[in-house]
C-alpha cells in the first residue's frame, strides 16, 4: 500500500523546523536581482532571482499551511491572510509612500505623476497587470521604468495566495479513500503542467504579458508547494545524494545567471532550467536532513542577508532607478556599488524598525481583527499619499 493512502497529515512529519539553506537561497536570489539591476558585470541573467523567490515562497507558505493542518486538523483562511498582512504590508507601505515622495522630489513632476498613477495599482496588488497593460518591456524599455516596478512580483505572489489557501482547504477536506497528500500532489501536478504550458505559449505570443501574468508564473510557486508536500518523505533519506543534488542545482543557477541575458526570450522555456535547479536545491536540503548544512549556508552574513531579503528587494529598485534617472547619463561602476551598499543599509533599517517587529508581534498575532484593521489603514495611507501628491502637483 502506498504510504500516501494510509494516513492523514502527521504533525510529526509537518513540524516546524528552521532550514538555513532556504535563508541562504533567499540571500542568493535577492543578491542576483540587486546586482543585475545595478549593472554589475557578470550578472547578465540576475533577473532569474525573482523566479528563485517564487519557488521558495511556494515552499515556505505551503509548509505553513501543512503544519497548521497537521497540528490543528484544519486551516484558518483568516489566520493565513492576517499573517500575510503582518508580513507584507507594513514594509511595502513604507517603501511605496517613500518612493512616491522621492520620485516627485528628485525627478520631474511629470515622472512623479506617472509613478503615482502606477502606485494606485501597486497599492491594490495589481501592479503587474498595470505594467503589462502599458506594454512595459522589462529588458528593452525605451522609456525610464517605473520606480515601483519591483512590486510586480509581489502582486503575482499575492494573487496566487488568493487562490491557493482556498484550494488547499478544499483538497484537504476529510476523505476516507485517499489521504490529503496524493490529492495535493495530483492538484499541484495539474497546476504545474497547465501553467508551464501556458507560459511557453504566451511567451511566444506576447512576451510582456507572459512576464507579468500570474498564470504563467503559477507553476513556479506550485513547484515549491509540491516540494513542501513531499518534503517529509525525503527528510534525511540520502544525505550524500542531497549534497550532490543541491550542488548541481546551485551550479545550474550560477550558469544560467552567466549565460542568460536581456536577449533571452523570457520566461518561456528558458525559465525551466533555473526553476528546476531551485527545486533541486530545496529537495537536496530535504534529503540531507536538518543539521547537515555546510558552512556557507550557515555563515552569519549569508543568514542575515536572507533575513533582510524582502526589505532589500523592496528598497533596492527605487534607490537604483531614481539615482539612474536623476543622473541621466549611465552611472559608473563605483556609483552602482555605492547604491547597492546604500540599499543594504536601508533594508537593514526597514527590517529592524518595521518588518520584523510587526511580523513577530505576539500582541498582533493574538488579535486578528486588529491586524485586518491595520492592513486597511495601511492601504488607506498609501492611497491618501498618492492622491495628495496627484492633487498638489
Amino acid at each position: 500500500m502506498s504510504p500516501y493512502r494510509s494516513k492523514e497529515l502527521d504533525v510529526t512529519d509537518y513540524r516546524a523546523e528552521f532550514r538555513p539553506d532556504i535563508q541562504a537561497m533567499r540571500a542568493l536570489a535577492v543578491l542576483l536581482v540587486v546586482l543585475y539591476h545595478a549593472d554589475i558585470p557578470g550578472v547578465h541573467g540576475g533577473f532569474l532571482g525573482v523566479d528563485v523567490f517564487f519557488v521558495i515562497s511556494g515552499f515556505v507558505i505551503t509548509n505553513v499551511l501543512l503544519r497548521e493542518k497537521a497540528s490543528k486538523g484544519t486551516t484558518s483562511i483568516p489566520g493565513f491572510y492576517a499573517r500575510r498582512i503582518r508580513r507584507i504590508l507594513p514594509a511595502a507601505t513604507v517603501v511605496l509612500i517613500a518612493t512616491v515622495f522621492a520620485t516627485y522630489h528628485w525627478l520631474s513632476y511629470i515622472t512623479g505623476a506617472i509613478n503615482a498613477n502606477d502606485a494606485k495599482y501597486v497599492a491594490a496588488f495589481v501592479g503587474n497587470f498595470r505594467f503589462a497593460s502599458l506594454g512595459t518591456q522589462y529588458f528593452t524599455a525605451t522609456q525610464p521604468p517605473s520606480t515601483l516596478q519591483q512590486f510586480w512580483s509581489l502582486a503575482v505572489e499575492e494573487q496566487f495566495y488568493l487562490v491557493w489557501p482556498l484550494l488547499f482547504l478544499l483538497i484537504t477536506l476529510p476523505w476516507k479513500k485517499f489521504s490529503p497528500v496524493p490529492r495535493l500532489i495530483t492538484a499541484l501536478t495539474m497546476v504545474i503542467g497547465v501553467s508551464l504550458a501556458w507560459c511557453i505559449i504566451e511567451t511566444q505570443q506576447n512576451e510582456v504579458w507572459a512576464f507579468f501574468s500570474p498564470l504563467t508564473r503559477a507553476w513556479e510557486l506550485a513547484l515549491g508547494a509540491m516540494l513542501a508536500v513531499v518534503g517529509p518523505h525525503l527528510r534525511g533519506r540520502a544525505p550524500r545524494s542531497g549534497v550532490i543534488l543541491g550542488a548541481i542545482g546551485l551550479v545550474t543557477v550560477f550558469l544560467c545567471t552567466w549565460f542568460y541575458s536581456t536577449s533571452t526570450l523570457w520566461p518561456g522555456t528558458a525559465v525551466i532550467l533555473p526553476v528546476l535547479a531551485t527545486g533541486a536545491i530545496i529537495a537536496g536540503g530535504s534529503l540531507r536532513g536538518t543539521g547537515s548544512f555546510g558552512r556557507f549556508a550557515t555563515f552569519p552574513p549569508v543568514q542575515w542577508l536572507g533575513n533582510v531579503s524582502y526589505s532589500l528587494y523592496l528598497v533596492h529598485w527605487p534607490v537604483i532607478a531614481i539615482a539612474t534617472q536623476f543622473a541621466i547619463a549611465p552611472l559608473p561602476l563605483t556609483s552602482e556599488i555605492e547604491l547597492v551598499v546604500l540599499s543594504v543599509a536601508l533594508a537593514g533599517v526597514l527590517y529592524y524598525a518595521i518588518e520584523n517587529p510587526i511580523r513577530r508581534s505576539r500582541w498582533l498575532s493574538n488579535r486578528r481583527g486588529v491586524t485586518f484593521i491595520i492592513g486597511a489603514v495601511l492601504i488607506g495611507l498609501s492611497f491618501a499619499a498618492i492622491y495628495w501628491h496627484l492633487s498638489h502637483f
